[in-house]
């Protein structure tokens, strides 16, 4: 769906509900639809600008006094959670480069089935761009994987890669970070290295399409199927003006606990009476694991604090949730269907 469409569409949305036991209340106009009209387009796009002068005969209902709820009140399965999270780690690369995260392939996202699941997340930037360590730690990899290893899929997936280990406060087993796709290792195996520390440069070995940083984290054991979500881990973007953003992660289940893979169309309001200036559609998680204690199966990050909605249509039927995102702050939200 165009996202003219996709806008009009969440214009016709009346007041929400904060309920996620079940659907919103039906609106013939949109639940009758069916096929490409009801679905909202699954893969996450960069934030996109909206116009507001979309569908001007179509204004956009104020959305309700939003709760700020707090752990460990909160349900997110009837309203949200407003957590501290365990933004624990530096982003790999500092300013003026680009530090922010590429949102066409985000973790667990597949690109609409055309290619893996990503285990990592990207940042794009030029061949010699100054790779720095996350957090303090150990030096366990500096080197390549051409031969193939049990932190690989397949040999020369990496490239020239390194690989840090740190024990993180509040953390009860080893968080690993890894760096891939390197065009020069300035570690060693066995050295110790601080946060923010040069460690190597952007590259394009192994599989990559493009200069880039391949970032991941991993729990517990340096494997492949032990990663978790870095925006999760990665402390919250702040702009080059000082303006810090949030993070958003949840899940859809339906009655018995089990994860529903449904297009998701989340919009960034900064007057809730206003149209939305900014939309994502973020894709559900494929083939990686969720953070343990979110369980999560959609997150994004670098979002704009303020006011966010949270649709997608399942069985004919629209759900949504209003949520707020607070800078530095993780918004956690469960939807069930019944």
């Amino acid at each position: 769906m165009k996202i003219s469409a996709l806008v009009a569409l969440s214009m016709l949305l009346a007041s929400c509900t904060l309920r996620t036991d079940s659907a919103s209340t039906p609106r013939p106009d949109l639940t009758a639809r069916t096929g490409s009209e009801a679905t909202l387009t699954a893969s996450r796009r960069p934030a996109t600008e909206v116009p507001v002068s979309a569908s001007p005969s179509l204004p956009v209902t104020s959305a309700p006094s939003l709760p700020s709820p707090t752990a460990p009140a909160c349900d997110p399965t009837t309203t949200y959670c407003i957590e501290s999270g365990h933004f624990l780690l530096d982003r790999p690369i500092a300013l003026p480069a680009t530090m922010t995260i590429d949102p066409s392939y985000p973790y667990g996202s597949t690109q609409n089935g055309t290619r893996q699941p990503h285990h990592g997340v990207e940042f794009y930037n030029a061949s010699g761009t100054p790779v720095l360590a996350a957090a303090d730690g150990v030096v366990i990899l500096a080197g390549d994987d051409k031969q193939g290893a049990t932190f690989s899929p397949w040999p020369n997936f990496y490239g020239n890669l390194i690989v840090l280990e740190h024990r993180l406060p509040g953390i009860s087993q080893p968080v690993y970070t890894l760096y891939g796709h390197l065009s020069k290792i300035e570690a060693q195996s066995g050295q110790n290295v601080r946060a923010g520390e040069k460690i190597g440069e952007v590259g394009a070995s192994g599989a990559a399409i493009g200069s880039h940083l391949h970032f991941e984290v991993r729990l517990g054991e340096n494997t492949y199927e032990s990663t978790r979500n870095p925006e999760l881990w990665l402390q919250p973007h702040r702009s080059a003006n000082g303006q810090l953003f949030g993070t958003l992660a949840g899940r859809i289940l339906d009655a018995q606990g089990n994860p529903i893979v449904a297009p998701l169309n989340v919009q960034y309001f900064p007057d809730p009476a206003k149209a939305a200036e900014m939309a994502y559609q973020p894709e559900i998680y494929q083939e990686v694991r969720s953070d343990d204690l979110w369980q999560e199966t959609f997150a994004l990050g670098d979002l704009l604090a303020g006011h966010h909605r949270i649709s997608y249509i399942w069985g004919g039927v629209l759900y949504e949730r209003w949520v707020e995102v607070q800078p530095g702050k993780l918004t956690v939200v469960t939807f069930i269907v019944k």
